[in-house]
This record gives C-alpha cells, sequence and structure tokens, in this order.
C-alpha cells in the first residue's frame, strides 16, 4: 500500500534517475581531450617532464600488478 501522493516509489525513482546518470556517461568520451591535447603539444615542443625513472617505476608495477604508490 503506497502512502503519498508521489506515483513511482523510491525505487522506480532511483532507477530511472540512474539510467539518466549512466546514458549520459556513455554519450561522452571516456578521456579528457583537452588534457591529451595539452599534453600532445608538450611532448611536441620538448616540454613535457620525462622521468626515466618514474617510467621505469610504473613498467613494474605494471607487471607485478602493483599500485604505482605502494611501498616496496
Amino acid at each position: 500500500m503506497q502512502t503519498g501522493t508521489d506515483p513511482q516509489p523510491a525505487d522506480t525513482k532511483a532507477a530511472t534517475s540512474l539510467s539518466q546518470t549512466i546514458a549520459a556517461l556513455a554519450s561522452e568520451p571516456p578521456v579528457d581531450a583537452d588534457r591529451v591535447a595539452r599534453i600532445r603539444r608538450a611532448v611536441e615542443d620538448g616540454s613535457f617532464p620525462i622521468s626515466p625513472a618514474t617510467i621505469a617505476d610504473r613498467m613494474l608495477a605494471l607487471k607485478l600488478n602493483w599500485k604505482p604508490n605502494d611501498p616496496a
């Protein structure tokens, strides 16, 4: 028995809201195009900071399934 003037139960509203959120997220690309463009320009003009030690650490972490900031 429903006790209010609202014709939709709360769980139906939540499901509708969730569906709308999913649809909105699915309609946008999964990357930040502006950030990619900034990084691309920085690489092209040589101003992107390259740290060989950081690159090596991240490659090892990926290979060994570590999180990048986990202690050794």
